[in-house]
């Protein structure tokens, strides 16, 4: 297994499950105590309602205290779960990157760049990659099991508190993300632009910084302050190029055309593609009807609010969306 794999890997044995053992106990405690007051209501009629009244308090105080004694765990389950999701997150989209780098290498091959022992080659590497990839989409399926067993519903497992206090940040999301890199091509070493590369990405912590200066919020409606916090697009491969474009409150352009404020060449780009605004809801991305389609974590999008280590894909170009 390689150096990569085993980050995912050891990104996936980072997801703390103490609370979903705790959790399965007083669920099925707690299923137990609800079978038993619906069956009340059949045998109601055989007790004196001061026994069945009794009986039922019992129940209900005991569900109560389950119920107050899971609120934490679940609170913990929740956050250990949204890094579980971003993780299955990336793995989704990394699948989706490596698909497409099979395309264009058989599509490179059938044009004659390569002969068929070198397209063997090539192949086979990124088949031993596709299945280094599954072993971690598998083992990370696993968790999301074992999760799902110590809650009634995958959306029990999702939602929040009705007061936000189990509500995940994008801070908290990001640092359960992998980072997304760029990684040699698939025969090893430096590859010119124009080869085929398969993408991966790995769980390395940036250096901590000092907070930077909040910037100036824009007045919002009715004298309301807006809150703002800048964000990057950082290239991940060389159609995006070298340089990270800080994202601020003026709109940012991308296309093919040397006006648009990110410019990208190649096929599948139109002149004026898409588009990057802010609101008080965070950073959208806006398709304006390219011929191609834009792609955010490998699905094609009209408009989608951006989350932090979101992948962005245009043409062949990708990039990686981080706040902060």
């Amino acid at each position: 297994m390689g150096t990569n794999e085993n980050e995912w890997q050891g990104a996936l044995s980072a997801i703390d499950l103490s609370a979903i053992e705790a959790l399965k106990k007083l669920k099925q405690e707690h299923d137990q105590i609800s079978e038993r007051l619906k069956s009340m209501e059949a045998m109601k009629s055989n007790f004196a309602d001061a026994v069945y009244v009794r009986v039922r308090a019992d129940y209900e105080k005991r569900i109560a205290a389950l119920d107050a004694e899971a609120a934490p765990l679940k609170q913990a389950a929740r956050e250990q779960y949204a890094r579980l999701r971003a993780l299955l997150g990336r793995f989704e989209a990394d699948h989706e990157a490596i698909k497409l780098d099979q395309q264009e290498l058989e599509l490179r091959h059938q044009l004659g760049e390569f002969d068929d022992k070198e397209f063997g080659k090539r192949m086979k590497a990124i088949e031993t990659t596709v299945a280094e990839r599954g072993q971690a989409r598998a083992r990370g399926q696993e968790l999301k099991a074992r999760f799902l067993e110590a809650f009634h519903s995958e959306s029990e497992l999702e939602q929040a508190d009705a007061g936000g206090t189990n509500r995940f940040s994008v801070a908290d999301l990001a640092a359960a993300q992998m980072r997304t890199q760029e990684v040699a091509s698939v025969v090893g070493g430096d590859a010119p632009p124009n080869k085929t590369q398969t993408m991966s990405a790995i769980n390395i912590p940036e250096p901590e910084r000092a907070p930077a200066a909040p910037a100036t919020p824009p007045a919002a409606a009715g004298g309301a302050t807006q809150i703002f916090r800048a964000a990057r697009l950082v290239p991940q491969n060389p159609e995006a190029g070298k340089q990270t474009y800080t994202l601020t409150l003026k709109p940012i352009d991308i296309g093919a055309d040397a006006a648009n404020d990110v410019r990208i060449g190649g096929p599948g780009v139109d002149p004026k593609h898409a588009k990057i605004v802010v609101s008080m809801g965070g950073f959208t991305i806006v398709d304006l009807g390219s011929k191609h389609g834009t792609r955010v974590n490998a699905e094609k999008v009209r408009e989608r609010p951006l989350a932090n280590e979101d992948v962005i894909q245009i043409g062949a170009a990708r990039f990686v969306f981080r706040e902060g």
